[in-house]
């Protein structure tokens, strides 16, 4: 994978290696908790993309740029991978996800838009889906919105961090169901409501 990488966003900034990625770790962290029988989703479409493809995962990227999407299908079907069992649904998080069914997931990552508050749209809506166990997988966390949604994380009982560098994290879900719930029930708020107290 990585000795051919797929040239799929040399229209779109032309990143180093003409396509957008993470650190290698975070691509055998995701290889190391996936295989044929794992559904998985993400935001955003890059070289994680085609590592999914390739573990045989039953896969849904959400993507907004028709460029991408082209290139990433044209890069497997020159090179015979198949790619039955990936879903590709263009248009931005935001308006896709919550249009997906409701089926449940065993890894998620996030990977799409880094402006708030879409990390935190893309964890609500895509995060929910998870089973209990299933890993959140989250890069990009040096981008304050990606920090603030990793800040509230760190607080909340319902995810544990089992992985953590200066450019992703991964965290267990340790409940399962909807994440809606109270305000008063969040540690997030409970200890920002403490702390400005303290301050007064």
């Amino acid at each position: 994978m990585f000795r051919d990488l797929p040239q799929v966003h040399t229209e779109l900034g032309n990143p180093e290696g003409g396509v957008w990625r993470t650190d290698r770790p975070c691509y055998e962290f995701i290889a190391s908790h996936c295989g044929p029988r794992s559904r998985t989703l993400e935001t955003g479409l890059g070289l994680s993309t085609l590592l999914f493809v390739l573990l045989g995962t039953e896969h849904t990227c959400v993507a907004p740029w028709t460029s991408e999407i082209e290139g990433l299908f044209s890069h497997c079907r020159e090179r015979g991978i198949a790619t039955d069992r990936l879903t590709l649904n263009q248009g931005f998080s935001d308006e896709v996800l919550p249009t997906l069914q409701p089926s449940e997931l065993d890894l998620f990552f996030i990977d799409g838009g880094h402006g708030f508050p879409t990390p935190m749209l893309d964890w609500y809506y895509g995060a929910g889906r998870l089973r209990r166990g299933g890993m959140l997988v989250i890069d990009d966390i040096h981008l304050p919105a990606v920090q603030m949604l990793l800040d509230f994380l760190d607080a909340d009982p319902r995810w544990q961090c089992v992985d953590k560098t200066r450019k992703w994290a991964a965290y267990e879900r340790l409940g399962e169901g909807t994440l809606r719930e109270e305000h008063s029930r969040q540690q997030f708020l409970k200890r920002r409501e403490h702390a400005g107290r303290a301050s007064d």
